[in-house]
C-alpha cells in the first residue's frame, strides 16, 4: 500500500462448519489467514476500532431454537498475528451469539438462553452488567451510535427487545410476527429494522414509542440489514431469492436488485459508503456489491458455509506487512 493511500481494510469471516476466523485483505481480495476457534460453531465476530483485536463466540452445533450443545465461550483474537490469544469463559451455559462493543470499549455477547445481553469488561474478562430481553431466542442486536439502547431480535418470539444501556432496563417488547431474524439501526438510533421470517416483509420499530411503526414489503422473504450511514438507504439479503435488495427509505421502493450467489446473510457496510458485503453459506463465497449503482463487484472464495461477516481496518503493523 502506497503512503497516504486510504486503508481499504479487512472483512472478517465466520465459517461455521470449520469453526474457524478467515481474515480477506480486502485491497487484494486475498485471504491472509484463518483462526480456528477454541469450541465448536463460531456464528459472528466483532474487531475492535483499531482493528488490533477480534473477539469470536462458539455459539451451538444446532441453529436458533434447537437442542444441541450450548456454547459458554468467546476466543479473543489477535488480529496482527491472526492466532487465538486468549478467551473469555462465561459463568454459565448461555448460547452466545453475537458479539458487539459499546463506545466506551465495554464487550457485548448476546447470551440467548440467559435471554440478556451480557457487558464484558475487556481488561477483566468479568461480566459487569446482564442487561435483560425478556424474551427467548435473542439472537441478534444492533447498538446506537451513542450506546445509549441496544434493540435486540427475538427470533423465536417473533419480537424485537429494546433495552436502556444506562439504567440496565428492559424499556419494552414489540411484537412483530411468528418468527424475526436480524436487526439494525437508523444512523440516528429512532427506527429500527427487523426481517420478518413468515412474510416477505421488514418491520420499522419505533424504539421511542416501543411500537410497530411500519411495514416495507419485499419480493420475498428478507434476512440481513443495513442502513446506510447517510441513513438514504436500506440494504436487506434476500436470502431464498440469492439477491440484495437496496431500499429508498423515504419511498419504501426498490431501488436496486443485486443478483448473489446462493443465500446472502447478513449485510455489513464498507465505510465508503458505497460498498456491501454478504456472505452467501450456499456457496461458500463473500460477494461485494455496490449499493449506489445496483452492481456486483467481486466475490471472494471462503471456508465452508460463512455467516458473520465485520470489516475491520488494518492494523498498522499489519498493513506494513502487507
Amino acid at each position: 500500500m502506497s503512503g497516504g493511500a486510504m486503508d481499504d481494510g479487512r472483512l472478517l469471516v465466520v465459517c461455521k462448519d470449520d469453526s474457524s476466523l478467515q481474515v480477506i485483505d480486502l485491497e487484494t481480495a486475498t485471504t491472509v489467514g484463518t483462526v480456528v476457534a477454541s469450541a465448536p460453531t463460531p456464528h459472528e465476530v466483532v474487531a475492535t476500532s483499531e482493528g488490533r483485536l477480534g473477539y469470536l463466540p462458539s455459539y451451538s452445533d444446532s441453529p436458533v431454537g434447537w437442542p444441541g450443545t450450548d456454547g459458554r465461550r468467546v476466543d479473543v483474537i489477535d488480529l496482527v498475528t491472526l492466532r487465538r490469544v486468549d478467551q473469555i469463559d462465561l459463568p454459565f451455559a448461555s448460547r452466545p451469539h453475537q458479539p458487539g462493543l459499546l463506545a466506551d470499549g465495554r464487550l457485548l455477547v448476546s447470551a440467548e438462553l440467559d435471554e440478556s445481553v451480557c457487558v464484558i469488561d475487556r481488561g477483566t474478562h468479568r461480566i459487569v452488567a446482564r442487561l435483560p430481553t425478556g424474551q427467548i431466542e435473542s439472537h441478534t442486536f444492533a447498538v446506537s451510535a451513542d450506546g445509549g439502547r441496544i434493540v435486540t431480535a427475538n427470533v423465536g418470539a417473533g419480537s424485537v427487545s429494546v433495552i436502556d444501556v444506562a439504567s440496565r432496563l428492559l424499556l419494552g417488547a414489540v411484537e412483530v410476527s411468528e418468527k424475526v431474524n436480524r436487526i439494525c439501526l437508523e444512523p440516528q438510533g429512532r427506527l429500527a429494522y427487523t426481517a420478518d421470517q413468515s412474510l416477505p416483509r421488514i418491520a420499522v420499530i419505533d424504539t421511542e414509542l416501543i411500537e410497530l411503526a411500519a411495514w416495507i414489503d419485499l419480493p420475498s422473504i428478507g434476512f440481513g440489514t443495513a442502513v446506510t450511514a447517510d441513513g438514504s438507504h436500506l440494504v436487506v439479503a434476500l436470502r431464498s431469492a440469492s439477491e440484495i435488495a437496496v431500499i429508498d427509505r423515504r419511498s419504501g421502493e426498490i431501488v436496486h436488485r443485486i443478483p448473489t450467489p446462493d443465500h446472502p446473510q447478513a449485510i455489513v457496510l464498507h465505510p465508503d459508503g458505497i460498498r456491501a458485503y454478504s456472505a452467501c453459506d450456499a456457496d461458500d463465497c463473500v460477494v461485494e456489491v455496490d449499493v449506489t449503482t445496483g452492481r456486483l463487484l467481486r466475490l471472494m472464495a471462503t471456508g465452508r458455509k460463512p455467516d458473520g461477516i465485520a470489516w475491520s481496518p488494518t492494523p498498522p503493523s499489519a498493513r506494513q506487512a502487507e
